[in-house]
């Protein structure tokens, strides 16, 4: 049984590489070359010395930046993966494993959540742990060029390093748990739908909001139950930790203190019932598939 559900994650790292380690590689190298331009024929902005203490916060504010751009990446490829991934099966595709292990339509859906949790974001931290070593090149740079600046010292480095990196590994865990219900609607849309489950994945929504407020006329007050819920479900955010507000403040990149702001800030109640929709979600789009797309 379990060799069955390695052997479908592995499927789904085979099929969907591409967007998420190869695509990675690819961005990774031309961020090296960016960065090697930099270092040697790039002049830095004086004033850059105003708005950054060292060198040092130099090196954490690039690697911070990048870590949230992986993070946006990874939002959008596992987007577009569950509006394609639960449907594509019924194609006549060379990789299906699963028509010769005779498995459940709910365990080849619960493969592709598990590969979407785990493999996919592992190959993208991953990507974010080698984005923190190429920061470090105009960091270096920026404490040679600039006048009170020096290039931040290997072990500093290290420490700086290590620490956004362990923050980043917990935030992306929170937040994809955060967003599992999301991700499960476009897939359940996928299987009913096809290729329309990405328009529809904000047209059912949006539309029924709107039809709230014609209903109700609340509008002008809140915006309506609907379109209050979703904007604040989007709204991942740490309750007592502003991550903007950190860095304005000057605080230092302290993993263990704010890796615990961060799990007594997540509302762990909102978060347990979003998981419990995405297992709902995840079971009526197997049952139909099973039902309807295959028989």
């Amino acid at each position: 049984m379990m060799q069955a559900m390695i052997a479908l994650v592995k499927r789904e790292y085979l099929e969907h590489r591409g967007a998420f380690v190869f695509g990675p590689a690819i961005l990774l190298g031309l961020m090296l070359l960016a960065s090697l331009y930099m270092t040697w024929s790039v002049s830095f902005d004086a004033r850059l010395h105003e708005e950054m203490s060292s060198a040092l916060r130099f090196y954490e504010a690039a690697f911070a930046f990048l870590a949230a751009g992986w993070w946006i990446y990874l939002l959008v490829m596992l987007f577009f993966y569950f509006a394609d991934a639960f449907s594509s099966d019924s194609r006549n595709n060379s990789m299906l494993f699963w028509k010769s292990m005779p498995q459940t339509d709910f365990k080849i859906f619960g493969a592709k959540m598990t590969a979407a949790f785990t493999v996919f974001p592992t190959a993208i931290l991953l990507a974010v742990a080698i984005s923190g070593v190429i920061a470090y090149l105009p960091a270096f740079s920026a404490g040679n060029v600039l006048a009170g600046f020096s290039p931040p010292g290997p072990f500093e480095t290290i420490g700086a390093y290590f620490n956004i990196l362990a923050v980043a590994i917990v935030f992306y865990a929170l937040g994809l748990l955060w967003y599992a219900p999301f991700f499960a609607w476009v897939g359940l849309l996928s299987v009913l739908f096809r290729r329309w489950a990405i328009p529809l994945a904000f047209l059912i929504p949006v539309t029924a909001g709107l039809f709230e407020n014609l209903l109700t006329r609340r509008w002008e007050r809140d915006g309506g139950l609907i379109l209050n819920f979703l904007k604040e479900r989007m709204n991942f955010r740490f309750q007592g930790l502003d991550f903007e507000t950190v860095w304005v403040l000057g605080e230092p990149w302290n993993a263990p203190g704010l890796i615990v702001r961060m799990f007594a800030g997540v509302n762990w109640t909102s978060l347990a019932g979003g998981l419990a929709v995405a297992v709902i979600l995840v079971f009526l789009a197997s049952e139909y598939r099973r039902r309807y797309v295959l028989t």
